[in-house]
């Protein structure tokens, strides 16, 4: 039997989840973030997957991405977790952190979470202190000279991210940049706008319908949206329609395993 022409796995990170080797998931993530000139494009699932991708390619914990239309405030468009998602909410709330600074001045900011020194954020850092994370590496989206959002790195080990890893970062906020701008190509009358308008309507719709999710089966939200994104693969459908489906009472999706509930129809 051949030899693999890959080199063995890497060892498991304190921080996020392992995979096979770098090489080939960088390659494959670059690949598939590129994969956009698609009649049926869903904005809301492409930012779950650049989170994702952080997540397994990353020494990370957790991760979210954070969108702006044209002269108008930060919102959050996906994350890893519920935890990093409050965290980032109370940031766009409180108008201060590594994020909106990374987005204000278009360039990486990296801060550090040790308790110690007097925090620059000292709102920011105490939240985000008090979920666990240790440092933070934001990397601006940047299309052309606009800056149009920005992603999110949260460690939970001692320690900034790595050089290979910041150059990584800059690489994956560059694809998810190149993305959105050949995909807005496919139709000239689809512009960048409208993409991140499409995208943060979604956003609040995906809440929806992990709220209500999580209150019928009893759950927690990262479940939900779990079994929501999974069922929607599974099925063909956009994340977005799925959701819709699933407040307007469409759609019934089944009780997690082992919770007691009987199955919906």
């Amino acid at each position: 039997m051949p030899s693999s022409p890959f080199p063995p796995p890497e060892p498991p990170s304190p921080n996020g989840p392992s995979g096979l080797t770098r090489e080939a998931r960088v390659t494959a993530a670059l690949i598939d973030l590129a994969d956009t000139l698609v009649d049926d494009f869903d904005p809301a699932e492409f930012f779950y997957r650049v989170a994702e991708y952080c997540m397994e390619l990353l020494d990370i914990g957790d991760a979210g991405v954070m969108l702006a239309l044209p002269d108008r405030p930060l919102h959050l468009v996906a994350s890893s977790s519920e935890r990093v998602r409050l965290v980032e909410l109370f940031e766009l709330d409180a108008s201060e952190g590594p994020c909106c600074t990374a987005f204000k001045e278009a360039t990486p900011v990296d801060h550090v979470i040790n308790g110690r020194t007097p925090p620059h954020w000292p709102r920011f850092t105490a939240r985000a202190h008090r979920a666990g994370y240790t440092s933070v590496h934001a990397t601006p989206i940047r299309l052309r000279k606009v800056t149009i959002g920005v992603l999110n790195l949260f460690r939970r080990t001692p320690g900034t991210l790595l050089e290979a890893d910041r150059h990584l970062a800059r690489a994956l906020a560059d694809a998810t940049a190149i993305s959105l701008l050949q995909q807005t190509t496919l139709d000239q009358h689809r512009t960048v706008r409208a993409q991140l308008e499409t995208a943060l309507v979604t956003r609040t719709i995906i809440e929806q319908a992990k709220g209500f999710l999580t209150a019928r089966h009893e759950t927690d939200p990262d479940t939900a949206f779990h079994r929501m994104r999974a069922h929607a693969r599974h099925h063909h459908l956009r994340l977005a329609d799925l959701a819709r489906d699933i407040v307007d009472g469409t759609i019934s999706l089944p009780p997690p395993p082992g919770t007691g509930h009987a199955s919906a129809t």
